[in-house]
């Protein structure tokens, strides 16, 4: 990144729903430098965009996500009439006119073969170069990392949240992965700028906050308003 970047998390939930091809595209339309997106796999082997690991906060429906094939899933209304869509799908949506921040979903640490997926996939489209692949698993980043051969980007993100294991919350893992970035959430920008790594914040939805961290020197933001914080990134 040679100048501050602006992602849209989970394209332009703001307007759209999350992680949908009409939230994507908004960021599209409106020449965001990137867009922040979730995957995972499903029952079939898909490689589905989709952040939470059951359907229960997006469609009401108490069912994991990798318990259902995509056929199943495609019919699942994730609201105002939208599906869930493959990385396939946005991949060629957006292709080369946007970034992509992709974030893996995996809790424990076998191998899915969801990495190994993943990197074929962004092979085929030819988006090496646009592509960051960020995990809270150190594992998983890992194991990514074997897999394209250490040629791609990668990024470790945290959070203070109980959800993340309580020795990952500060971004420990930077120590055994070595990535390229730090993804800490907004509260811990300051403290992960003072670790030698670029910085990518998120999640950044004010106007005076992206202009205090951007001052502060980081090299990413990632909002769930990205249209608001677009002038900040005119260069």
């Amino acid at each position: 990144m040679n100048k501050p970047l602006l992602f849209g998390h989970r394209g332009c939930p703001i307007e759209y729903p999350e992680n949908t091809l009409p939230s994507f595209a908004a960021c599209l339309e409106s020449s965001i430098d990137g867009i922040e997106l979730d995957v995972q796999l499903t029952k079939d082997g898909q490689l589905v965009v989709f952040h939470d690991d059951t359907l229960l906060r997006i469609a009401n429906i108490d069912e994991k996500i990798s318990s259902l094939d995509y056929r199943t899933l495609k019919q699942i209304d994730v609201g105002d009439g939208q599906k869930i869509p493959l990385l396939d799908e946005v991949f060629s949506l957006c292709n080369e006119k946007i970034l992509y921040d992709i974030e893996i979903k995996a809790k424990d640490m076998a191998d899915h073969q969801l990495e190994q997926k993943l990197y074929q996939t962004i092979m085929k489209f030819g988006l090496s170069e646009n592509c960051i692949v960020s995990s809270f698993n150190p594992v998983s980043l890992l194991r990514f990392k074997h897999v394209c051969k250490n040629s791609m980007k990668t990024a470790v993100i945290y959070s203070i949240d109980p959800s993340v294991p309580k020795p990952l919350r500060k971004g420990f893992a930077r120590h055994i992965v070595r990535p390229g970035y730090l993804k800490p959430e907004d509260a811990q920008a300051e403290k992960a700028l003072t670790y030698e790594y670029p910085v990518v914040a998120w999640t950044v939805d004010t106007i005076e906050r992206a202009e205090q961290l951007l001052t502060q020197g980081v090299r990413g933001l990632i909002s769930n308003n990205p249209k608001l914080l677009k002038p900040l990134f005119t260069f």
